[in-house]
């Protein structure tokens, strides 16, 4: 009689990973991170909050131009069908919906149209899930510092994950905007509502079971859907830890924990990462990547290469275009020939054309459908794309491995020209001037006393009126 298999979950002990022995006497990462999200002080210098108030300010515009696109208006229709009223807002609409439908639509909306900002070590949107949870669950009572207080606790809980994980996390296919920002939203929801750090470690372990998300949805209206799940697992999470439910604080760096499963779990980069929790902000540290163009980050060294080069080249002239970026960034770009608004958004040819042609890449050419222009789709034909193994493959921008764009003219001779940090990074951020341009076009706001009083979120008593307010897209 053969024996029966026994589940690989009861053969014994798992192997050990890289450094295991390191980690016997220490406590679960969670309740390391839950103790500093709950008891530090979180005040951040002059200059970190001015990264933090444009970051917010960013994706509430993000939020308005994002709330009439398809994925948006379908996803209220289909919250409508699950929730009855409740008390949050959903931006730039007259709906109100219950909490985590109101953080999972303010979501949806800020991440529809991939123009918020990103964080390089986790490589997730993180103010697009933060901010809509965060409104979610504030009461009138809640002024600017709580909210950049409990903003600012958040990120360090998304980028020292990052900074933990990726890029293996990433590269293994997990969509980290979702899955390192539902215990990171968590983590801020529980700050804002004045938790403890066990309830915290709690709410974080409930918001690691409850999402996931696939890189591979990219390209679809499944990427901010996964992003709109990550906010609403964090604010579900929060309330059940409220209540007195409790999980696994161990459930993030357990042999057999989220991190080990999802693309391997390095005690001594956890270890590191957590080691940095009180020294100072991880805000501080890597700052927010701004968008000045709405597609994936990972476009926007080519869109500045080919901004650059539309200055001195006819799109005439061109002959062929090669585009050389590297592997893990080309992985996520997987459109060569565009044929939807979601595709484009990722389609290297695509972004590149529009920057050599008309100088940058806006909502009105992405809702006039460019891609299928005939002289776009002339120069998306010419172009070849070409991935490289960098010389820093731990680094999302290097100086040793910039994007280069090449283009063969036709009288014979070759234009070049590289970028290893676009604009919008921390290395070249944009202009309080590029924000506020980006901000009005993105709500059809023109300046006015609510616009102005926006502009200093952070000093304000009133900001859930403020940060809810309802003027739509002209």
């Amino acid at each position: 009689m053969v024996e029966p298999r026994k589940s690989a979950c009861f053969a014994g002990e798992p192997p050990r990973a890289p450094g295991a022995e390191i980690r016997k006497e220490l406590e679960p990462a969670l309740i390391r991170l839950a103790r500093f999200v709950a008891d530090d002080p979180l005040s951040p210098d002059p200059e970190t909050l001015a990264v933090l108030r444009n970051g917010v300010i960013d994706t509430f515009g993000c939020i308005h131009a994002g709330v009439q696109t398809g994925v948006a208006r379908f996803a209220r229709e289909g919250v409508q069908a699950m929730a009855s009223e409740g008390p949050a807002h959903v931006i730039g609409t007259d709906m109100k919906t219950g909490r985590p439908q109101a953080a999972f639509l303010n979501t949806v909306a800020g991440h529809a149209l991939d123009f918020d900002d990103w964080e390089i070590p986790g490589n997730s949107h993180p103010t697009a899930v933060l901010l809509p949870a965060l409104l979610a669950v504030a009461e009138p009572q809640t002024n600017g510092m709580d909210l950049a207080r409990a903003y600012l606790a958040g990120f360090e809980v998304i980028a020292r994950l990052g900074e933990a994980m990726n890029f293996q996390h990433y590269d293994a296919g997990w969509h980290s905007t979702a899955t390192l920002g539902a215990p990171a939203a968590a983590a801020a929801c529980g700050r804002l509502m004045g938790l403890s750090a066990f309830e915290i470690t709690q709410a974080m372990s409930f918001a690691i079971s409850a999402t996931s998300g696939y890189t591979c949805q990219f390209g679809s209206q499944a990427k901010p859907i996964q992003a709109g799940f990550a906010a609403r697992a964090g604010v579900e999470a929060v309330c059940l830890a409220q209540a007195g439910l409790t999980g696994q604080p161990h459930v993030l760096d357990h042999a057999r924990g989220s991190a080990a499963l999802m693309g391997g779990l390095n005690f001594e980069r956890m270890e590191s990462a957590l080691n940095k929790l009180g020294t100072g902000y991880a805000l501080t540290e890597h700052g927010l990547v701004l968008k000045p163009w709405p597609s994936c980050g990972y476009t926007h060294r080519l869109m500045t290469c080919a901004v650059r080069m539309s200055q001195n080249v006819s799109p005439d002239e061109i002959e062929r275009i090669n585009l050389h970026l590297p592997d893990f960034h080309a992985a996520v770009l997987p459109f060569d020939q565009p044929t939807n608004r979601s595709e484009a958004l990722f389609s290297a040819p695509f972004v590149t054309a529009m920057g050599l042609l008309h100088g940058g890449l806006t909502l009105y050419d992405l809702d006039a459908q460019a891609w299928e222009d005939p002289q776009v789709a002339a120069l998306i034909a010419k172009t070849d794309t070409h991935s490289f193994a960098p010389n820093h493959p731990d680094l999302n921008y290097s100086k040793e491995d910039p994007d280069r764009v090449v283009l063969s003219l036709t009288n014979g001779t070759f234009v070049e020209e590289t970028c290893a940090y676009p604009l919008g990074a921390p290395q070249a951020p944009m202009s309080d001037s590029q924000i506020w341009t980006k901000f009005h076009a993105n709500t059809g706001l023109p300046p006015d006393e609510w616009v102005s009083r926006l502009r200093n979120w952070t000093e304000r008593s009133d900001i859930l009126v403020l940060l809810t307010h309802q003027g739509a897209r002209g």
